[in-house]
């Protein structure tokens, strides 16, 4: 596997590489920021297994939340309610993050508004 490349790396690199951008930097440093958005825009585009990876991690936690609430929300119904009792959660929020998590994943699955031709 080839050494992964970081914009600070990089951007540090570029500047002890060239005197008249070190002069820059000792004299305003707020050049720091200017170099820092060069370093940025030189480094490559993520890989398609990098991206792969990252859509795995995103969508499996949000079905870990999924089924999280869904079974805090299966549990809470049959639990019977006491006067006077403190819950550690309530039904309401549990409710929330259900529905939000289920529009999440559904939106994945929609066709895109903005057609590429």
């Amino acid at each position: 596997m080839a050494e992964q490349i970081r914009s600070a790396d990089l951007m540090v690199k570029d500047i002890l590489s060239d005197p008249i951008k070190m002069d820059a930097v000792k004299q305003d440093p707020a050049k720091l920021k200017e170099f820092a958005a060069t370093a940025t825009r030189q480094l490559p585009d993520p890989t398609p297994p990098a991206n792969d990876t990252l859509w795995l991690i995103i969508v499996g936690a949000f079905a870990l939340v999924l089924v999280g609430s869904a079974c805090v929300l299966g549990f809470t119904v049959t639990t019977e309610l006491k006067p006077g009792a403190s819950y550690v959660t309530k039904s309401e929020t549990i409710v929330t993050v259900f529905t939000t998590v289920v529009a999440f994943l559904a939106g994945l699955l929609s066709p895109s508004p903005v057609k590429k031709s």
